[in-house]
């Protein structure tokens, strides 16, 4: 391989962005145009002063030496999802690579939340991801080739308490598995990326992001999160598809595999069936070791 070709692994793909007008996305967005992917920024994020920045992100794109275009349309209807992809296929002729980074954000907890703040959240992240996967994964099983769809949860997911982020978060984790052994026949790849940075959304600092025993991350900025991103859309990274991994500052950490044997601490077989009160007796104990 040429010293050009090892720089821009990505030369001659096609990725669409989704949420890549701001922060994570943004920072995703230039480095898979950084390793030479052309790219549809997609973002409805109007800037008072500078205008849509999905419009300013394919520019700086561009400036990279690669094509860009620029999407408006929502992720969360499958109609309008569909179009972020034939916008791709329009101005590039294909689609290699999809980054699903549109979020949204409420605090509220279990004894709070309203109806509307779930349909908000769950239509952007849940409806969200699921309709670009569908859109994309048609698009890249009609062209052959296979592909990269890379999601994006969040440790909040398993450790968080603003119940309708948590909640669209951990069924994205389900829905990077389910798809991950649908899609692999078509040699597509699908992968979770669980982020940590400092974004327009999620200000707090390290500190306080110390989630499942994760250390403080010694830096916060999106950039950080991007490459192991755009490993994860490389042919370097067509034998890995199902897995969870968590990148912040310089930190990257590949999870086992959730509810495998592998992770489990005890596992119990008898000839005949438990009793709740048999089982009082065990369980509790068994906790106990997993809290260690």
């Amino acid at each position: 391989m040429g010293t050009e070709e090892a720089a821009r692994p990505l030369a001659g793909r096609v990725a669409v962005v989704t949420g890549g007008g701001r922060g994570l996305g943004r920072a995703i967005a230039l480095e898979l145009a950084r390793l030479g992917a052309d790219l549809v920024v997609n973002d409805f994020y109007v800037d008072p002063e500078t205008g849509p920045a999905a419009e300013a992100v394919a520019r700086e794109a561009e400036a990279l030496g690669v094509r860009a275009a620029a999407s408006t349309a929502s992720v969360a209807d499958f109609a309008a999802a569909r179009s972020i992809v034939d916008t791709a296929v329009a101005e590039f002729g294909r689609l290699d690579i999809l980054v699903t980074c549109a979020g949204n954000f409420t605090r509220s907890n279990i004894l709070e939340v309203e109806q509307d703040e779930w349909d908000s959240v769950t239509s952007v992240h849940l409806t969200g991801h699921v309709a670009c996967m569908r859109a994309a994964a048609d698009r890249m099983i009609a062209q052959g080739g296979g592909g990269r769809i890379v999601t994006i949860s969040s440790r909040g997911g398993l450790f968080g308490t603003q119940v309708a982020y948590s909640g669209a978060k951990a069924g994205i984790m389900g829905l990077t598995g389910g798809a991950a052994k649908e899609l692999a026949a078509h040699g597509i790849t699908v992968n979770c990326v669980l982020p940590s940075a400092r974004t327009q959304l999620f200000t707090v600092g390290s500190a306080a992001r110390r989630f499942g025993g994760m250390p403080e991350s010694v830096e916060m900025e999106p950039s950080y999160v991007a490459p192991l991103v755009a490993f994860l859309c490389t042919d370097a990274a067509g034998d890995v598809t199902g897995r969870y991994l968590y990148a912040a500052g310089r930190d990257v950490c590949v999870y086992a595999q959730p509810l495998t044997m592998a992770g489990a601490t005890t596992f119990l077989r008898r000839s005949d069936a438990w009793t709740a009160d048999e089982l009082s007796h065990y369980v509790p104990g068994l906790l106990d070791v997993r809290k260690g």
